[in-house]
């Protein structure tokens, strides 16, 4: 079954590659999931809402950039997401926002680039595409990154958290009229 607001479709109505055009982030519909071993033990885990951002669409290529907001992380326990906005970590109350973007990616690709401002440091890693849906002028794109923390100012991994920070990131945007 072919529908207009697709690019390519299937039997379900449902597009894997979505048509050209710029696509506004839904916060209330996209999220973040992190996990981190603690002291080598037992994984902390929590979420950092997600601000808002853009995705553009063009000619078989994807552009986007969003943000994250790391004033609001949340773990469940309030002396630990104290500590994580703490200067010791993510030191939100002189960086709020962790930025991520990603530039010039081939629409379908399994992994691509991305690039993360944590701190005013940007560090690339990959973005492992798990999943990415088009209906009705909705774009999901469901994935993973595996950040090393490392060049980020932090403290060390000796300190507690390991280097490693799991994010599972699911992303809901819709296809603005204009775009």
């Amino acid at each position: 079954m072919l529908n207009p607001d697709t690019a390519e479709s299937t039997e379900s109505g449902i597009a894997t590659t979505p048509p050209d055009g710029v696509y506004e982030v839904d916060p209330e519909g996209s999220r973040l999931l992190f996990r981190a071993k603690a002291f080598a033990l037992s994984w902390v885990r929590g979420t950092i809402p997600v601000a808002g951002g853009t995705i553009r669409v063009a000619d078989g290529r994807a552009s986007g950039a969003g943000e994250l907001t790391a004033d609001r992380i949340t773990t469940g326990l309030a002396p630990r997401d104290w500590h994580l906005r703490s200067s010791h970590y993510l030191h939100t109350a002189k960086h709020p926002r962790i930025r991520v973007s990603v530039d010039n990616a081939p629409v379908g690709a399994a992994s691509i680039p991305c690039t993360a401002v944590v701190r005013g440091v940007s560090c690339v890693t990959a973005f492992e595409i798990g999943a990415v849906e088009y209906t009705r002028g909705v774009l999901r794109v469901d994935g993973r990154l595996l950040l090393d923390r490392t060049p980020f100012p932090m403290l060390s991994p000796i300190a507690g958290v390991s280097r490693l920070v799991h994010l599972d990131l699911s992303i809901r945007a819709t296809r603005q009229p204009n775009g």
